[in-house]
């Protein structure tokens, strides 16, 4: 196979793989999409708990130029009538990546961009529970579906055995 030839399969086939990716797919950008009021609906279900939890989150995000930190408010109202708020924080510290931090937060969780534009990262939680503090490991992935509508799911784990999901879709 000539060099000229091999040019033109390669340039025939990085064609077919631009073709394949939506024009207006980009990365999830989380202080633009979550710069001011959204909201979540979604379930926390536990299989191995016998747990089913609906709720509602409103989020508040502020994205503070200077010091490249997205404040993101959570409030939660669960179906059962329980409240819930947290409070992240994300700082920018490249263009596909950000440090987050949560008062519950084991750490700072890192978060980055994949191949796919999806958003991705890992964390340890402390949920107070009756029985005292409950240590748990979040793997969520964020997918922006369009414009307005973002695709959070999770895997919960205890000592890396996952015993829940969280399946949640924001709009704008």
């Amino acid at each position: 196979m000539t060099r000229v030839h091999r040019f033109l399969l390669l340039a025939m086939f990085a064609t077919g793989v631009a073709a394949s990716v939506p024009a207006d797919a980009k990365s999830l950008v989380l202080e633009e999409f979550f710069r001011g009021k959204t909201v979540g609906k979604g379930v926390f279900e536990s299989k191995i708990a016998g747990v089913y939890r609906p709720f509602t989150v409103t989020l508040t995000g502020t994205w503070n130029s200077k010091t490249f930190t997205l404040r993101l408010r959570e409030d939660f109202v669960y179906e059962d009538g329980e409240r819930d708020s947290k409070t992240w924080f994300f700082q920018k510290v490249a263009e596909d990546r950000y440090i987050g931090q949560r008062a519950d937060v084991l750490g700072p969780a890192n978060v980055r961009t994949d191949e796919n534009g999806d958003l991705r990262f890992s964390y340890v939680a402390s949920l107070e529970t009756e029985n005292g503090p409950l240590l748990l490991r979040f793997d969520d992935t964020l997918t922006q579906v369009d414009r307005n509508t973002v695709r959070n799911t999770a895997k919960v784990m205890k000592a890396g055995i996952t015993v829940g999901t969280v399946s949640l879709t924001f709009k704008r």
